[in-house]
């Protein structure tokens, strides 16, 4: 086998530390000695796609980030009027939210989920307006117009300082500053003036580019904006109208549109404060009169014309540079109880674990707190059981349901300060083989088994007592959870499952299966980046849409508890051959890191 240096002629460099990374080291290959990892950079641009619009629509606006974002007014195509129809995104799917107050198209939008702007549009044939509402997470309210009518605008900002620029029925170059009450024109319009534009950024630095005007059909220009006045920046590649951004005035991304020449564009290019370059990912679906938001790291595109007809087509666009770590596990500091079925909650360096089964004890209450390199002795559990369910940190985890001496389904929760145990509220429903997610104030308990069967049921935890949630599609104990009680992530379990559901606070969805059908083991991470390591010492890794096999722990074994992120996992306790107190510290990819600038001594 060919050898790196032999093939690239050079040496893999040897170094304490990682390298500060950017575009102009991408495809560098180091060693890192003190965490004993091989390295890579790569610089990753792709689309995916994911859940539709409820409505689909074109000619409608956005605002948010790739996560969380809002999508209100459009068209969903003739003879269908103005829409008043508003959807909030989560990650996953489309939900519907109140109604606009004035259903109109072409408009624009700023701010985020809790904290939106709409204005201008179109009402009907022809019809600008100047209309404005603010949106509080729930419903819209009426504001102060814009004191110029339009439509075909674009717009920026949040909702208490936002930017208007751009559109009409021909073209105008008309520039306004909203600051939470009325609208303010500017001195500074547009050098170009133009309509079916888009635009991004802040009040005080926002980005416009392409469009049309009555002389040209599709434009390739970008301007500039810094609080009082526009100036020319560089050209798109791809002149079109009709298309979607996201992003800042120095980091941004311009997507879809069309052209008279080429049709529905899949074009994606990005801005740097620069230059505009040609993205190597492209919208599967080619489309104009769609939405876009989100940062140039973490875009969405969303709705649009593709054809026609009308969609609601959702795709999430990542452009970054990272850091890849070869995963692996490695040995950690041995429990000083050997221990099955317990519960674990904190991460890699200051991880939790309670509960289990011991070979002198059977059910244990025994408590150790992990600092990075070993186990300490704590305050036990009031209670003693296995089979239960953890969530939280070490200095405020939450232990629930499970077993106990004469007691088969325990409904008894006890949080933990740092110190010691207190009782909690009591479930609704007594279960063992449940599982766990969220924190010691916001935690989810997710299926398990009831001595007759696997559950679907979910409770929520507020902080003093539990509460019914969505049910799980399919009914499992042994479930790995990740995330938060409003983005949670269920994984794998037994009866022998490959099923991964998502959790929104209201409802699971089904996701990507896992790789491997087994009863998980533990796992740790977020809804949208997570790692779940099962019974025979597999590993797998989730990144918001697919799952990648990984690296195998050193000491297969099951029923093991665990803790931790995607690129820091911690796995400890379990069984093989007897009880085991072994631990091991997992390394994986890291989906956190991205370029910086570098710097030169």
């Amino acid at each position: 086998m060919a050898e790196y240096e032999s093939i690239h002629g050079t040496r893999v460099r040897y170094l304490t530390s990682d390298p500060t990374l950017d575009s102009s080291t991408e495809g560098q290959v180091w060693y890192n000695s003190t965490s004993g990892t091989n390295k890579a950079l790569s610089q990753i641009k792709s689309w995916s796609s994911s859940g539709s619009l409820n409505t689909a629509r074109k000619e409608l606006a956005g605002a948010g980030t790739q996560t969380a974002t809002l999508a209100f007014g459009g068209n969903s195509g003739p003879p269908s009027p103005a829409s008043t129809v508003t959807e909030e995104y989560n990650g996953f799917s489309w939900s519907e939210q109140n109604d606009l107050n004035t259903g109109r198209r072409f408009l624009a939008g700023a701010g985020t989920t809790s904290a939106g702007l709409a204005f201008g549009g179109r009402l009907g044939p022809g019809s600008s307006t100047g209309e404005t509402e603010e949106y509080n997470g729930t419903s819209w309210a009426e504001q102060n117009d814009l004191n110029t009518p339009r439509q075909m605008l674009s717009g920026c900002g949040i909702q208490t300082s936002a930017l208007a620029f751009g559109g009409t029925t021909t073209a105008s170059g008309a520039t306004e500053e909203y600051d939470g009450t009325s609208w303010t024109t500017s001195p500074g319009s547009m050098n170009t003036a133009r309509r079916y534009l888009a635009g991004v950024g802040i009040q005080t630095a926002a980005l416009a580019f392409g469009g049309r005007t009555p002389s040209e059909p599709q434009m390739n220009n970008s301007e500039e904006y810094d609080g009082s006045s526009w100036t020319a920046g560089n050209t798109l590649n791809t002149a079109r109208r009709y298309l979607a951004g996201a992003g800042i005035q120095t980091a941004a991304s311009g997507f879809g549109g069309s052209t008279d020449a080429a049709g529905y564009q899949t074009a994606t290019e990005e801005y740097d404060g620069v230059s505009w370059t040609n993205s190597s990912a492209s919208l599967s679906t080619g489309r104009n009169l769609l939405s876009g938001s989100g940062t140039l790291y973490a875009g969405l595109a969303f709705g649009g014309n593709s054809g026609p007809p009308t969609t609601g087509v959702t795709e999430e666009y990542n452009s970054n540079i990272n850091a890849f770590t070869t995963p692996s596990w490695a040995s950690g500091g041995n429990l000083n109880t050997a221990r099955l079925r317990g519960a674990g909650a904190g991460t890699q360096t200051a991880g939790l674990m309670f509960g289990g089964t011991s070979p002198s004890t059977n059910e244990t209450g025994d408590t150790e707190e992990y600092n990075g390199s070993s186990w300490s002795e704590q305050n036990n559990l009031g209670e003693v059981r296995a089979r239960l369910g953890g969530a939280g940190t070490q200095t405020a985890g939450l232990a629930f349901g499970g077993s106990s001496p004469g007691v088969s389904l325990e409904v008894d929760t006890e949080e933990y300060n740092g110190t010691s145990w207190s009782e909690g509220g009591d479930m609704s429903k007594g279960r063992y083989d449940v599982g766990g997610a969220g924190t010691q104030t916001a935690a989810l308990a997710i299926g398990g088994f009831n001595n007759t069967a696997s559950l679907t049921t979910t409770e929520e935890y507020g902080g003093t007592s539990w509460t019914s949630g969505g049910a799980l599609n399919t009914a499992r104990r042994l479930i790995a959870g990740a995330g938060i009680q409003t983005a949670a992530l269920a994984m794998g379990g037994t009866p022998t499952s490959t099923a991964n559901e998502g959790y929104n606070g209201t409802a699971w969805t089904n996701l990507t299966s896992k790789n491997t059908g087994a009863p998980s083991g533990a796992g740790g991470g977020t809804q949208t980046s997570a790692v779940c390591f099962i019974q025979n010492g597999n590993t797998e890794e989730w990144n918001g849409t697919g799952w990648t096999n990984n690296a195998t722990m050193a000491t297969a074994r099951s029923y093991l508890s665990g803790c931790g992120t995607q690129p820091a996992g911690l796995g400890f306790g379990g069984y093989a051959s007897g009880a085991k107190n072994n631990t091991e510290e997992y390394t994986g990819t890291d989906p956190t890191v991205t370029a910086s600038t570098l710097t030169t001594s």
